[in-house]
């Protein structure tokens, strides 16, 4: 018996018993080797993801400098395996040819891999806008994030937002208009009315809250300790013509476009005075400064007598602002309903001139933008 049981093991052998038992095997082992392909070429992929974005940011980094910008990164990292691009700097800074800049101590900013147009980035420890010849503003609060969605429609969704804000300012520097606010939120994003569209309008909304006059403000007089809000919405024509490699060249070919900032609201409010404006369609003048015209309304309290005198001695301009306040003081109660006007470079009130018109851009800078560059010799 034992005997037979041996020769029947041998029989079943021969007859091919372990070549039905390799198949199987490898039937067995064929779905953690797909597996183990698919985790292979998905760390391919995002490998070069990877390093399509730091191209990206070295290609933009070196658009900004030829642009005239001084442009300060400093450790760069790059992470976020495996469903994430995860950026963070230790330091960056970026500031045009105007002296108009910003520098963070830090920066982080995350995409998912599935969705690389939609980034999101925050500030832990504050950052710093620097303002040409009156000097840098800090800007520290809670949760200050900024949102960036890329898309076929222009301009761009971009979102920015802070809670609990202060504005310091060095001892040298020209002190900002504020000193705290509890909320400031913006958006840019195509206007509702046709959200896909190449050719669609833009829309910017603002909304500052809560915010604390500094004293040395020609508002400061008007505010006392009252807090102050804005409230802005402004249609914007021709997003899609926003191009350029840096600011000025951009808004330029904006401008020549025929891009326009349609005012839906314009709103300020600082205990009982306000400001507002409905209305009014301004651009951008070949002298890169605003021009155009739109309605303001402006109600102070009744009490003006010492008007002027607050007014002189807070601004440059004391003979003009004292102008201002006597048209103000014709309107009843304090009211003024009339147009302001930005034409030739002067910003016009009432027909009463107040100063120059805000510059949005340097034609100088944008015709340094449109000169064609020439590569640096290879060594």
């Amino acid at each position: 018996m034992p005997f037979s049981f041996m020769t029947s093991l041998a029989d079943r052998r021969k007859n091919g018993a372990p070549a039905t038992a390799t198949p199987r095997r490898r039937l067995f082992i064929l779905p953690y080797l797909a597996i183990a392909l698919v985790l292979v070429g998905y760390g391919v992929f995002w490998l070069a993801a990877r390093e399509m974005l730091q191209g990206r940011l070295t290609h933009q980094a070196d658009q900004l400098r030829r642009a005239g910008y001084t442009v300060d990164l400093e450790g760069l990292r790059i992470g976020g395996f495996p469903f994430r691009l995860r950026l963070h700097y230790d330091r960056l800074r970026l500031v045009g040819p105007s002296g108009w800049g910003v520098a963070a101590p830090g920066l982080d900013a995350q995409a998912f891999i599935y969705a690389p147009g939609h980034w999101v980035a925050v500030a832990p420890a504050g950052f710093e806008i620097e303002r040409g010849g009156d000097g840098p503003v800090s800007i520290q609060g809670q949760a200050l994030r900024a949102s960036v969605v890329s898309g076929r429609a222009a301009p761009w969704r971009v979102v920015l937002e802070g809670e609990a804000l202060s504005f310091p300012t060095p001892k040298a520097a020209h002190p900002f208009t504020f000193t705290r606010a509890d909320r400031f939120d913006a958006q840019l994003r195509p206007a509702p009315d046709h959200p896909d569209s190449i050719d669609s309008t833009g829309q910017l909304l603002l909304r500052l809250t809560g915010a604390t006059v500094a004293p040395s403000s020609a508002l400061a007089p008007i505010a006392g300790a009252k807090p102050l809000t804005l409230d802005l919405a402004v249609r914007l024509t021709k997003p899609q013509t926003f191009k350029g490699p840096a600011w000025a060249s951009a808004v330029q070919a904006w401008s020549h476009a025929g891009g326009e900032a349609q005012i839906v609201r314009l709103r300020v409010d600082v205990g009982a005075a306000n400001l507002s404006v409905a209305g009014g369609a301004l651009h951008v003048g070949a002298d890169g400064r605003l021009a155009g015209s739109a309605p303001v309304h402006v109600a102070l309290p009744s009490s003006l007598a010492g008007l002027p005198m607050i007014f002189g001695g807070h601004v440059s301009l004391p003979v003009r602002i004292v102008a201002v306040a006597a048209a103000l003081a014709r309107g009843a109660g304090g009211a003024l309903d009339a147009p302001i006007a930005f034409q030739n470079g002067r910003a016009v009130l009432d027909g009463i001139a107040i100063g120059p018109a805000p510059r949005v851009y340097d034609p100088a800078a944008a015709a340094a933008d449109a000169r064609p560059q020439i590569p640096a010799p290879r060594p």
